[in-house]
């Protein structure tokens, strides 16, 4: 009887170290990184996966095999495509690649189907998060006829992950590594 008390009390031991969150609180210097990639308006966000809005057809496509090995319906592993979302000063860009559907007619370049823009954004805002760990930033842009709204949501340890809404396509999210952006 005993050893079924201390058997039981380590099982109930164990389980709660796993249970404990693993997510360490970001360092001073990480923060001020972010910070500072933030303040220059000079980073980039490379997309290692994209998560479309769940629709019959994206299913149909996953059951048939044509997504990426790794991949679902729901996550789709593009960290081979080298998609990226940077800002550079006053200037933001995108090429990223696009898995949904399409809502609304426009101009159709089938070596363009992804989300891509570049220009100046309107109404970007910053907001700080969890005592500085996170960085939110929202702002709106158009490429040609389409329009986007973007929010990106910047972590001091390196990651980030962006929600970019259309006004021709449905919307997509994409996680990926932040880093400052390197010259070209």
């Amino acid at each position: 009887m005993n050893s079924i008390v201390k058997i039981t009390a380590c099982i109930l031991l164990c389980l709660t170290i796993g249970c404990v969150s693993s997510k360490s609180k970001a360092t001073p210097e990480e923060i001020t990184v972010l910070e500072n990639m933030i303040a220059n308006k000079h980073f980039e966000v490379r997309a290692k996966w994209a998560q479309p809005m769940a629709s019959q057809s994206l299913n149909s496509i996953a059951n048939a095999g044509l997504l990426p090995p790794g991949s679902t319906a729901s996550q789709i592993d593009v960290s081979g495509t080298g998609g990226y979302f940077r800002m550079k000063g006053d200037s933001v860009m995108a090429d990223l690649p696009f898995y949904g559907e399409r809502r609304m007619g426009g101009y159709y370049n089938q070596n363009k189907t992804g989300i891509i823009f570049n220009g100046i954004p309107k109404e970007l805002t910053f907001s700080s998060n969890n005592n500085g760990a996170e960085q939110t930033m929202r702002f709106s842009i158009k490429e040609k006829s389409e329009g986007y709204q973007v929010q990106a949501q910047l972590y001091a340890n390196g990651t980030a992950r962006l929600t970019i809404s259309s006004t021709h396509r449905t919307t997509m999210w994409y996680q990926g590594n932040l880093s400052k952006h390197k010259k070209e």
